[in-house]
């Protein structure tokens, strides 16, 4: 029975630390922890661990502070090291396809097969003439080894390993549900890395991963103000709020605007490409979530731009949240940035 409880959602991210344990009960999914930590500077960078002892200090205190008891988690990776594609694949049944995919994915694959980890979906099992349609995912398994050596480290014992996009379509999925005839898009925007998930009809159609994100903002806070990258956290996330008349605030608008338009540029590539290989490509909503997703301008620009309305999702409406525990107000601030952690949460040991 211990194997089907909820596991604990370990989201390490490029800034922060993450985690969220749920509960099931009659009445739905609840809340029964979230918690986060900030990393210092490039403890993780594109994905890649590079302060071990940090990032295993950081799950540990989060573990402490919390009373976390169950030890079973989940964690997520995203980023260069991961390889989602659609392929289309003589029909199979999911035994045979199992057997087959090792080298069915060396064609898609760019890395050597032996260095990562294979896993399939299928998505529309008589896609057309004989084929269907397959979900392939493939993640270096030098990082996978990385990320559990910090959660074991730090006490906890990884029971599966999930890709952040994929996490943050649960999520989404617990809360929203999927419109029925419409496509629609998930954007993660974290610190250093974009997940594009774009949804028809609840499958996904297209993903992909860009190399960048609200680090962007700290950097350039970073160079033009003269400042240290504390500091320039601070600015960006509102610490400069009671100076909001002042030169800096000022400075800080005038570079997140800038920065908001680099993003959303890079995003409407990635949308553009969608549309011209795509049949029945109008996407008709878009969905943002992730630490960046609350930068000032970039809703604005992101309707200007793709022209189709633009929300920040709140990873807890669905959920039960006790008032009494948690800072209501607090939560709804902190909630883009649980996204993964979220979905994460929602996994079990021996999940396929």
């Amino acid at each position: 029975m211990a194997s089907r409880k909820l596991a604990l959602g370990l989201d390490i991210g490029s800034s922060s630390v993450k985690l969220t344990q749920l509960k099931e009960s009659g009445k739905g999914v609840q809340l029964a922890n979230f918690d986060m930590a900030m990393l210092p500077p490039e403890a993780v960078v594109d994905g890649a661990l590079m302060n071990f002892t940090a990032v295993t200090e950081k799950i540990r205190e989060l573990i402490s502070v919390n009373k976390i008891r169950n030890k079973h988690c989940a964690i997520g990776i995203s980023g260069h090291s991961v390889i989602i594609k659609k392929i289309s694949l003589p029909e199979m049944t999911p035994d045979e396809l199992s057997e087959s995919i090792q080298w069915e994915a060396e064609q898609y694959i760019p890395f050597d097969i032996k260095d990562v980890n294979v896993d399939v979906q299928i998505l529309n099992p008589k896609a057309s003439h004989g084929q269907m349609d397959v979900l392939l995912v493939a993640a270096k398994k030098d990082v996978i080894n990385d990320y559990v050596s910090v959660a074991s480290d730090a006490g906890l014992h990884p029971v599966i390993v999930d890709v952040d996009t994929f996490c943050v379509q649960n999520m989404f999925e617990l809360n929203y549900g999927f419109p029925a005839g419409e496509t629609i898009a998930l954007i993660n925007l974290g610190a250093s890395v974009i997940n594009i998930n774009v949804i028809s009809d609840g499958i996904t159609t297209f993903t992909r991963d860009i190399s960048m994100g609200g680090g962007l903002l700290t950097e350039e806070i970073q160079k033009q103000l003269n400042v240290s990258y504390e500091e320039a956290e601070h600015y960006k996330t509102g610490g400069h709020e009671n100076v909001s008349s002042s030169a800096i605030f000022r400075e800080v608008m005038k570079l997140a605007e800038r920065v908001a338009e680099t993003l959303v540029t890079e995003i409407q590539r990635s949308f553009d490409f969608f549309s011209a290989t795509t049949v029945n490509a109008d996407l008709s909503r878009i969905f943002l979530c992730g630490g960046s997703a609350q930068m000032p301008s970039l809703i604005r620009f992101l309707e200007k731009r793709i022209e189709v309305p633009v929300e920040v999702v709140n990873p807890f409406k669905n959920v039960i949240v006790d008032s009494k525990k948690f800072d209501l107000d607090l939560l709804q601030r902190m909630g883009s940035m649980a996204a993964v952690s979220m979905g994460l949460g929602l996994r079990r040991a021996n999940d396929k």
